[in-house]
């Protein structure tokens, strides 16, 4: 009934259609009665990460190899910890206020008067067919298939340390029976939670292209230099929850490998931020659908308001630069010039538009928050101890 109104064009639901009560894996929670998670985000957070974890911890134990044993027992693996303890409860808590934020952005196209009343219907299609595409079947199954795959291939590239490690000991290495549940249950977890939001960002962009493809009422003078769409950029702030998550597991793995395997930083510093780069591109990389449309903008502004400029400062010229000055109007006090200067500062903002509707100051908190979990790695390195030691020495 709700996706019938919403294809009349009937929006008052439109919102409500999106990100949060739907997509891979909530078919599976809703059969929990653990969907939708308004209300226990939380609880369910918390119990998927003891899933993929506690049976981890149970399963090393009957191995015995929590502590011994192997180069790498299971209590020191930082790695595995941070993943299911941290990071996953991240990528879970994560829909609540992201699904919020782009609630308010789907609603904002319309709240802004930015679709014309004629294109609502439209819109409103656009929203259904999202819906669809974020509930698919088949996107359910790509999910599923590819964590299965980027999770076999870690194993199979070897994530274990030179002497074994608690997922596979004994010579030669086979896997232990928590090994077994880490590679076919809480690795695919956690990369299918993963996966999932990158699903979600992919439905978004695809929504995002098709309504920059509408004849949006965009203004080139909009003070968010963006035609009036900065709201989508501004929206990104909670995506952090996914680039800190994220980055936190990719520290964790290389800090494993720094304390129990003898690396260095400088063997994974290059990955690190490749990864790092990577997971910004995926989490703005929506914005670029409105490129085409903003670049439109600024081209046709910059010729209507060429246009109106070359008009008014060939008037003002004729007026205020003839061989004699109107004696009918003082100079001190008219609005004309104070009109040039409005004019030259409209200009201004229809010449800096941005293609991607991003902020400095938004990329910098994006930044900032994915590096916030290496900070710690920092301190391995041999500059940053040398520093270290002779700061403690000025001191002690």
């Amino acid at each position: 009934m709700r996706d019938e109104r919403v294809a009349r064009g009937d929006l008052a639901d439109a919102p409500e259609l999106f990100w949060v009560d739907g997509g891979p894996g909530d078919a599976a929670l809703r059969r929990l009665r653990v969907a939708p998670l308004r209300g226990r985000a939380s609880a369910v957070a918390a119990g998927l990460g003891l899933f993929a974890w506690l049976p981890l911890l149970v399963l090393a134990g009957v191995d015995g190899v929590l502590v011994d044993r192997t180069a790498l027992p299971f209590l020191h693996d930082l790695a595995v910890h941070v993943r299911f303890l941290v990071a996953v409860p991240l990528l879970v808590l994560a829909d609540l206020p992201i699904g919020a934020q782009l609630d308010r952005c789907t609603a904002q196209f319309i709240t802004a008067d930015l679709v014309r009343a004629e294109d609502r219907p439209v819109f409103a299609g656009f929203l259904v067919e999202a819906h669809r595409t974020r509930d698919s079947g088949v996107a359910a199954l790509i999910v599923i298939t590819a964590a299965y795959v980027t999770s076999l291939g870690i194993m199979a590239l070897g994530e274990s340390q030179a002497g074994g490690s608690w997922h596979d000991a004994g010579s030669p290495p086979t896997l232990t029976l928590a090994g077994r549940w880490f590679a076919l249950v809480s690795l695919p977890l956690f990369h299918f939670v993963l996966y999932r939001w990158v699903h979600r960002l992919f439905v978004w962009g695809r929504f995002l292209r098709r309504v920059s493809r509408l004849e949006l009422r965009l203004t080139a003078t909009h003070p968010d230099r963006a035609g009036g769409l900065g709201f989508l950029g501004g929206g990104l702030l909670p995506w952090g929850i996914l680039v800190f998550a994220t980055s936190t597991a990719i520290s964790s793995t290389i800090a494993t490998r720094i304390l129990f395997a003898g690396a260095t930083l400088e063997q994974y510093h290059s990955s690190y931020i490749a990864l790092l780069v990577l997971t910004l591109l995926i989490v703005i990389g929506p914005l670029f659908a409105v490129v085409p449309a903003l670049l439109r903008l600024r081209s046709r502004g910059l010729f209507e308001h060429g246009a109106l400029a070359s008009h008014y400062t060939q008037q003002f010229e004729a007026k205020w630069f003839a061989p004699t000055l109107p004696s009918e109007e003082p100079l001190l006090g008219t609005s004309d010039v104070q009109a040039l200067a409005d004019l030259a500062a409209d200009h201004d903002v229809v010449r800096s538009i941005r293609p991607v509707p991003l902020g400095r100051r938004e990329a910098l908190v994006l930044v900032l928050v994915g590096l916030l979990p290496a900070l710690p790695l920092a301190a391995t390195t041999s500059t940053v101890r040398n520093f270290l030691q002779q700061a403690l020495r000025l001191f002690l």
